[in-house]
């Protein structure tokens, strides 16, 4: 069957149209609808879910590309996800993955350091925005977070730092090259409560050895210990078995959980609880 030219113009002019159409539906739906939905659910306290391609965001890692990852950032806080979400829910979880990767012999050191590298940028970029977000202010205590001497996995432990800096925590962070700088730093600031990250299975029998050290010091012998990092969630059993303790609190889980268990330790929530109710009360009267 033959088509006449006239056929095939009115055609390709309604192909035409329909297409017009439908990208300037997806203009306005862009340009409008989306940034009203996202602005109507920061009013009512709600966020769209947050999906983010892991493997992908591991790429761009890889890529050694500072801008760019910036700006995958900010894509995500415009669309309505906070700091603490975003640390939570996709740089734990990726430095976690590499972490695996490394293991697995999928990817080899040099990778690893760049990528690591990169999220700890990130966090230095994002600092002053992140500690400026809303805070509780119910908290009011100091932590020491150390790592295990000759632990090169540092990012464990700034991303916990920042997460108690957060909430008004004085934070004391310890890199130590011995067991001893560990000690003699605790003597020196005097904590609340302090934070071991341990990476190593062969590190447990130090921080028990550690804690008998700190022990010699009457005004230590309560001090509540939070331990964790990656033998903690790997190995939870043979942590238990080691540092079977009244003052050690094994704490599996990331930045955020610690934070809730550290509250708990020292009493801070059901101090923030009690202050609440006796302020509506004064307020009431």
């Amino acid at each position: 069957m033959k088509i006449s030219t006239w056929e095939t113009s009115v055609g390709s002019r309604r192909s035409h149209d329909r297409d017009s159409t439908q990208h300037a539906i997806g203009d306005m739906v862009e340009q409008l609808v989306l940034p009203k939905m996202v602005q109507s659910h920061r009013e009512l306290g709600l966020r769209p879910k947050l999906i983010c391609d892991l493997d992908g965001f591991i790429e761009l890692l890889l890529s050694n590309d500072q801008p760019s990852l910036i700006a995958s950032i900010e894509t995500m806080r415009e669309a309505g996800h906070p700091l603490e979400l975003i640390y939570s829910e996709v740089l734990t979880p990726a430095a976690r993955r590499l972490g695996e990767k490394w293991l697995r012999d999928e990817f080899n050191f040099s990778e690893v350091t760049i990528a690591t590298w990169q999220i700890e940028q990130l966090l230095h970029h994002f600092h002053q925005a992140f500690e400026n977000s809303q805070r509780r202010h119910t908290s009011k205590a100091s932590i020491l977070i150390s790592m295990m001497p000759g632990d090169q996995h540092s990012l464990g432990a700034k991303m916990l730092s920042t997460f108690f800096r957060k909430d008004h925590w004085e934070v004391t962070l310890l890199q130590p090259q011995s067991l001893q700088a560990i000690h003699d730093e605790v003597i020196a600031s005097n904590p609340s409560l302090i934070a071991i990250t341990v990476s190593q299975v062969e590190s447990l029998g130090q921080v028990k050895l550690l804690l008998k050290l700190a022990r010699q010091q009457p005004a230590l012998r309560s001090m509540p210990w939070m331990i964790g990092g990656r033998v903690i969630n790997e190995h939870p059993m043979q942590a238990v078995a080691v540092l079977s303790d009244r003052n050690i609190h094994l704490c599996q889980g990331d930045a955020n959980q610690a934070l809730v268990l550290a509250r708990r330790l020292l009493g801070l929530e059901a101090r923030g609880q009690a202050q609440s109710e006796h302020s509506k009360a004064a307020t009431q009267h």
